[in-house]
């Protein structure tokens, strides 16, 4: 585990890292701060299970975007590090040089997106639930945003929040290999920045004007969506029945196989490419 803490120390030395923080930081309580603005009254009359509606939503809302921006404005530099400091002459001169230092990247990298997706829904779960009490915590959950009424997940309103921020770590590492891939073939953190948020931008903006395209050119973007990390860590790919509307919690198996095997695929990619670039 050194070499882990060895790069998390190199880690918060990276000034980008620190900017990404702050300013996640405060979108983080402001989002939340607009989500408390509810009138005592409307709560005491509104149905318990509407609430939690409304709770499920968080991650579409500022949560997921949330997680992009911090994984994109702070993991490039991790890849990049060596190359632009002109030290990753040092990883060769060690016969095991090049597969610890990877491992420990990567193995960085799962502790770095646990740890965001972790502060955004613990912050999030407490706040806003605590505006209601916790009340139906307990219940089964009886509205789900991306799941049909008539095949609900079995388990309570707090159990499924709960998976939710689950299924946006698988997301977040999902978008993490991307974000590696992109830094290791760069091998420049701005440039590399830059790309990772184009690329979930355009993956996002599909989700607020997918409706104006028809034909091919919809077909194309809902699939890139769907099967992307933007579908992932907005949650609608694990609506796995339909592209638009509710799924089948019976199907929710297929998203999660398929971006498990997109990982590792990402991760198995970013050691052939760091291999490569290290015989350099």
């Amino acid at each position: 585990m050194c070499p882990v803490f060895d790069e998390a120390k190199k880690h918060m030395t990276f000034r980008e890292a620190w900017v990404g923080c702050l300013l996640g930081m405060l979108f983080l309580i402001f989002a939340i701060y607009q989500e408390s603005l509810t009138d005592t009254n409307i709560i005491e009359i509104m149905p318990i299970q509407q609430f939690w509606y409304g709770v499920q939503q968080n991650i579409r809302t500022y949560g997921g975007t949330l997680t992009a921006f911090l994984l994109a404005v702070g993991l490039p530099r991790l890849i990049c590090c060596e190359h632009e400091y002109q030290t990753d002459c040092l990883i060769k001169t060690s016969a095991k040089g090049n597969i610890v230092t990877w491992q420990s990247k990567v193995l960085f990298t799962v502790l770095y997106c646990f740890v965001v997706v972790f502060v955004i829904g613990t912050s999030s779960l407490i706040i806003n639930c605590r505006l209601f009490d916790f009340k139906g915590a307990l219940q089964p959950v009886e509205m789900c945003v991306y799941f049909s009424d008539s095949a609900l997940p079995p388990m309570s309103n707090i159990a499924y929040c709960v998976l939710q921020y689950l299924f946006l770590f698988l997301g977040a590492l999902y978008f993490a290999g991307f974000a590696l891939l992109i830094a290791a073939l760069t091998r420049r953190t701005a440039l590399t920045i830059f790309l990772c948020g184009a690329s979930y931008l355009v993956c996002v903006l599909y989700e607020y004007v997918g409706y104006m395209f028809s034909g091919v050119a919809d077909y194309v973007l809902g699939f890139f969506y769907r099967f992307g990390f933007g579908g992932y860590l907005l949650q609608a790919s694990y609506s796995w029945n339909s592209y638009e509307g509710a799924g089948e919690w019976s199907d929710v198996w297929k998203p999660i196989l398929l971006v498990v095997t997109m990982i590792l695929l990402e991760f198995s990619g970013l050691w052939l490419i760091w291999r490569r670039k290290a015989r350099k």
